[in-house]
């Protein structure tokens, strides 16, 4: 029974080229919060300016802005797996520059602010391509399970990396993690290059110019309810929920008083919540009703969030945070689930890239929410964020039959050949395309679903015009990774 647990939660790890890429991903994003650290600290032992951290944060961010999404085009465009390996190589680069700088005793303040530019360029130009590279290795069958295993490696790490950094900077100095950032580039470089050669090959020529792929792409989630609906449920938390993080010290200072020590105990409950949330994800994530798990998640997000803000006793406030964070990395999980697995291959880079914009404006809404704080207080702010969240949540999943409706017909055990309840549309990229769920009182051959199949892995087209999908001749029947023409 143990042994069968485990192999539903890990499931996608029995895929070769997936593994290879999530072993190498998990080191790099370890490595990553121990050079995040290690920076942070450094900029302020080198200026004493909290300003100066600001600044720091701000070049990172500023990339991500104007490249997140033409790296998605690029991502639908190129080969996936060169892309990442493009990236951690300037990252890599760019770490063992630190290093030296630190070592020499040579590193001037302006180093960090150019090294944080170059991080976030070189993140916002991995991020597309891998979350397309996941869903395209693991195929349809296993999906699901490998977006939830990308979060508990996101998560995983997000607690060592910082833990990590702790024990360098005490026992061998700042340079020691610069270095090991390094190194797990190069490991993650190592297992990328491991992954077969059409891995992450694009499944189409292109033969139009970027700008016309850009506006293809934003034209595509327009006309999809579906798609702009999933990001829609995404931005709602991001902008509004978030509010809770940027206040944290306000609560632990002088709400509950807990004061320096008491707002790491909080932090940390957030951290151990999403861990656990994205074990629960991956355990999940063969659950046929995700689009009812996603806008529950969400909901109870927002609910966490409230119960966080009307407390006033340290343990009541750990114990939301901590459903916080299971509810968050469920419904983050869904969400990336859900829109790989409605998205045709060729679409998925500018649609993951499209998604990760929500988070680069989650900074517009801290400066309102700091003036309102300060007129009412933390806790009635936040409690309308919550409120905001809860609300948008009901409305949207509401609206969105094809999301809440949705059912899968590969994670469902009634339903292994045939669907009897539910059909789905693919948009079409070609004329104006809408999402639609079509009620069927009659069963539907296994060859007509509208979600793809098994065989047909994610390498089948979206554009077909009698409201199914065709699949794709340049791929065989065997369960491999889409696009790869294995």
């Amino acid at each position: 029974m143990r042994l069968t647990a485990l192999n539903g939660t890990f499931a996608a790890l029995s895929n070769r080229d997936f593994r290879h890429l999530w072993v190498g991903t998990f080191a790099t994003q370890v490595g990553m919060w121990t050079q995040m650290v290690a920076q942070a600290w450094l900029a302020y032992e080198l200026t004493n300016s909290a300003v100066f951290l600001a600044a720091v944060a701000i070049a990172r961010s500023v990339p991500s802005l104007v490249v997140t999404l033409p790296s998605g085009v690029l991502a639908d465009r190129l080969d996936r797996r060169r892309i990442v390996i493009g990236s951690q190589f300037v990252s890599m680069v760019n770490s063992a520059v630190l290093a030296v700088l630190v070592l020499s005793g040579s590193i001037e303040a302006w180093h960090l602010v150019a090294s944080s530019f170059v991080l976030g360029a070189t993140h916002s130009f991995n991020m597309p391509a891998r979350q397309s590279l996941v869903a395209q290795l693991a195929g349809y069958e296993h999906m699901a399970n490998a977006v939830a295993l990308n979060a508990i490696s996101f998560n995983t790490s997000r607690v060592l990396g910082p833990a990590l950094a702790g024990v360098l900077i005490g026992v061998w100095g700042l340079a020691a993690c610069f270095i090991i950032q390094a190194l797990a580039l190069v490991w993650g470089m190592l297992w990328t290059l491991a992954i077969s050669d059409a891995g992450g090959s694009p499944t189409t020529t292109r033969r139009v110019s970027m700008w016309d792929d850009l506006v293809d792409g934003l034209r595509y989630m327009k006309g999809s309810p579906a798609i702009s609906g999933l990001i829609a449920i995404a931005a709602v938390p991001i902008l509004v929920g978030m509010v809770y993080m940027q206040l944290m010290p306000v609560f632990a200072r002088d709400v509950l008083q807990v004061g320096a020590s008491g707002m790491g105990v909080l932090m940390s409950a957030v951290g151990a919540g999403s861990m656990a949330g994205a074990f629960v994800s991956a355990g999940i994530s063969g659950h046929p009703r995700k689009g009812i798990i996603l806008i529950g998640s969400t909901a109870v997000f927002g609910v966490a969030i409230a119960l966080f803000a009307l407390s006033q006793w340290l343990p009541t406030s750990v114990a939301a945070l901590g459903l916080l964070g299971v509810a968050q990395a469920i419904s983050m999980a869904m969400n990336q689930t859900l829109l790989n697995l409605l998205t045709p291959n060729e679409y998925r880079g500018r649609m993951m890239s499209i998604y990760m914009m929500t988070w680069n404006f989650e900074p517009a809404v801290f400066l309102p929410a700091g003036w309102l704080t300060d007129q009412i207080g933390a806790p009635p702010t936040t409690v309308l964020a919550a409120a905001v969240v809860v609300v948008s949540i009901g409305l949207l999943g509401a609206r969105q039959r094809a999301i809440r409706d949705f059912r899968d017909p590969e994670a469902s055990s009634v339903f292994p050949t045939e669907v009897t309840s539910s059909e789905f549309r693919v948009p079409s990229p070609s004329s104006s395309p809408e999402f639609q769920v079509l009620r069927s009182e009659r069963p539907v051959p296994s060859g007509q679903l509208q979600v793809p199949s098994r065989a047909a892995g994610a390498g089948i087209r979206g554009g077909a015009t009698n409201g199914t999908r065709t699949p794709n001749p340049e791929h065989g029947t065997r369960n491999s990774a889409p696009g790869s023409g294995r």
